[in-house]
């Protein structure tokens, strides 16, 4: 089997020659710092480093380095037209503000918002804030030949990434506060509707931009949006499918519209009691696989969701990455290859972008 065919056999979920491997990807490349590392153990100093995103001080990763891996798929994402004004703050850190107009400040490797622009926002002054536009941010004039070229070959899968994570729950708490939008979402659900209902919409654009380019080509299309945390989800679930879900709903179909591509969603945290409702919503492959959270067990979830959902991570970055030993690290993929691999469904991949 090539690259390609053995993503997507596992992703129909019959068995590949090997369990298939993702490297670069936007929740599965290397934070800026690991990249300059892992350059520096490969004897690849000479190689540039470029950024992904600012906001997740993550890196593209070159060619060479693929290739050294044996990375099964390609990722397409169209570059940032302008990169944000960097200012430094009185404590001597980066600080910028994002398309969004959200004030961030880079502090122990991550941008951490520091400012919510709508945070005291009324109804009315959703009308009159000033949007983002994603054909002024993203730059899609390249990304038809890439992913032409990518798909002519045939090597390897590709996949799709439409510049931003598509997300709708997350951003808007992004622009309020968590407080105050989860208070939206029980005693303010106007306001609530009103957030959500305006970013589905820029979300459709990014959507529609990026897929009138390259949804043709794509095997398998991202979409992101936290739903979990630790312990369990943000919500009830009764709460999720009255205000969160049927905004889901709308972007999930807009996008099968516009391509055959299988769609990927990223969810840090302990999912598992939405699972079925992200299965409803459109969801085919569940990334990152949070084995950390509770409830998150290999083995569990491909016992209960393992017909219906593909799996894509899943390599601990909380305690086996960062702090176990080489043989630490073997012993887990080999038990997440057990637990996941059978019948595929299964991509190998690091729960979330490798930290220093």
């Amino acid at each position: 089997m090539n690259h390609k065919e053995r993503i997507l056999t596992a992703l129909n979920h019959e068995e590949p020659d090997r369990v298939p491997v993702d490297l670069g990807g936007r929740q599965t490349t290397f934070m800026v710092e690991t990249y300059n590392q892992i350059k520096a153990h490969l004897g690849l100093n000479d190689l540039p480093t470029h950024i992904m995103s600012h906001k997740w001080q993550t890196s593209y990763v070159d060619e060479q380095i693929l290739n050294h891996f044996s990375i099964d798929c390609r990722h397409i994402r169209p570059p940032m037209k302008a990169e944000p004004e960097l200012s430094e703050t009185a404590e001597g850190k980066i600080a910028f503000v994002d398309e969004w107009g959200i004030k961030r400040v880079i502090d122990a490797g991550y941008a951490s918002i520091i400012e919510y622009p709508l945070q005291t926002a009324t109804l009315e002054d959703l009308e009159t804030y000033e949007w983002p536009n994603p054909a002024q941010i993203f730059d899609y004039s390249s990304i038809r030949s890439q992913a032409l070229q990518l798909y002519s070959e045939g090597k390897y899968a590709i996949v799709g990434n439409m510049g931003s994570p598509g997300n709708i729950f997350e951003q808007s708490w992004y622009l309020r506060g968590m407080t105050e939008f989860f208070l939206d979402l029980v005693d303010n659900k106007d306001f609530a509707h009103a957030l959500l209902s305006k970013i589905t919409e820029i979300r459709k654009q990014n959507a529609k931009y990026f897929l009138s380019e390259v949804g043709e080509y794509l095997d398998v299309f991202q979409l992101a949006d936290d739903l979990a945390m630790q312990n369990g989800p943000y919500m009830s679930p009764d709460l999720y499918r009255e205000m969160i879900k049927p905004y889901q709903v709308e972007l999930f179909r807009y996008v099968k519209e516009l391509t055959p591509a299988k769609i990927y969603y990223h969810s840090c945290g302990s999912v598992t009691r939405l699972l079925d409702d992200l299965i409803d919503v459109g969801v085919e492959i569940l990334n990152p696989v949070q084995v950390s959270a509770d409830g998150m067990q290999t083995d569990q979830l491909k016992q209960r969701f393992g017909n219906k959902l593909s799996f894509w991570g899943a390599m601990d970055t909380t305690e086996i990455l960062p702090k176990g030993t080489v043989d630490d690290v073997r012993k887990e993929v080999r038990k997440i290859i057990r637990d996941l691999a059978p019948g595929g469904g299964f991509v190998l991949a690091s729960v979330h972008n490798l930290q220093p």
